[in-house]
């Protein structure tokens, strides 16, 4: 995945990057992202119902602060379409529940984390890539998120789109790969973590 259009956004969070640091903070991001769909299905497969199996999945990924980061990102740059809306009830039932049963140590953000625009077309980019991703996943996979499935390509579009911010700000602060890592460290759980460097280190 990933396309000029969003290499450029790369670009210019990060200045003169190497061209592997880009396919590096790709290739993360969609990662994660992936890690949520195959979650949900499995949690589907066990006879959850997609939203709850949405909502675990996004639990066990991804730490409570940054799940609270989403839900500001989705409410203020979403507008108030209905799927956006129900993206970020999602995002604010997995924060709650995480609050209730996680018993996480707050996780402080990282001082390089600033606000950025977001151009509609880099929206629009990872949108459609996200949405081919999950409609071949559920042909290839025999299963169907019915009327989730434009909702959790929406959240997982800002999600990625976080991420990439967030790991390029730490790029630019802290250099590489150590931004990258103290910036995942906030938005991730230990176990996702470990879970993305396993993968990772395998091609």
């Amino acid at each position: 995945m990933g396309n000029s259009v969003v290499d450029e956004f790369i670009r210019s969070l990060v200045g003169d990057a190497d061209g592997e640091i880009i396919k590096e903070v790709i290739r993360i991001s969609y990662a994660v992202a992936s890690f949520v769909i195959y979650g949900m299905t499995s949690l589907m497969r066990e006879g959850k119902g997609s939203r709850l199996s949405l909502v675990i999945s996004l639990s066990r990924i991804f730490n409570a602060d940054f799940m609270k980061d989403v839900f500001e990102v989705l409410f203020a740059s979403q507008g108030d379409g209905d799927d956006a809306v129900d993206a970020a009830g999602i995002v604010s039932e997995t924060y709650t529940i995480k609050l209730i049963y996680g018993h996480e140590e707050r996780k402080t953000r990282p001082s390089f984390l600033k606000p950025v625009r977001v151009d509609h077309s880099v929206y629009a980019a990872v949108y459609n890539d996200v949405r081919t991703y999950i409609d071949d996943f559920e042909n290839r996979n025999n299963v169907a998120f019915g009327l989730l499935g434009n909702v959790i390509s929406i959240l997982l579009t800002t999600v990625i789109i976080m991420l990439i911010i967030g790991m390029c700000q730490g790029v630019r602060s802290e250099g590489y790969p150590d931004g990258i890592r103290d910036f995942l460290d906030y938005a991730l759980t230990q176990s996702t973590h470990m879970a993305l460097s396993e993968l990772l280190s395998h091609g």
